[in-house]
């Protein structure tokens, strides 16, 4: 197992998990406590993949999508359908199910 993500945002950690995971890399967050007030020895929440071959790769879609400050990179974006706003790594609606337009 390799540590390829960490944030003080356990958002950001779940947001880069499912970017891996819809590559096809498995991974697992650690250190989801430390929001609830439990200090742990490793700190903040971190994102694990799963296979060590499959680091390059792991690291390559982490910088491709995240920004400076380690939030999803791209804008959020505004569903067509229903006006819901989203984060910017969600490919469809959660209210109506919509697709992201693809200028997003």
């Amino acid at each position: 197992m390799k540590k390829v993500f960490t944030s003080c945002s356990l958002g950001d950690a779940y947001s880069v998990k499912m970017l891996l995971e819809a590559e096809g890399i498995e991974s697992m967050i650690r250190n989801e406590s430390l929001l609830q007030g439990q200090a742990t020895v490793d700190g903040h929440p971190s994102v694990w993949i799963l296979d060590d071959s499959l680091l390059e790769a792991a690291k390559s879609i982490v910088s491709r999508c995240a920004s400076s400050e380690g939030r999803p990179c791209g804008r959020s974006w505004k569903c067509p359908k229903c006006g819901e706003l989203h984060d910017p790594q969600f490919a469809a609606c959660w209210q109506c199910g919509t697709d992201r337009p693809d200028e997003q």
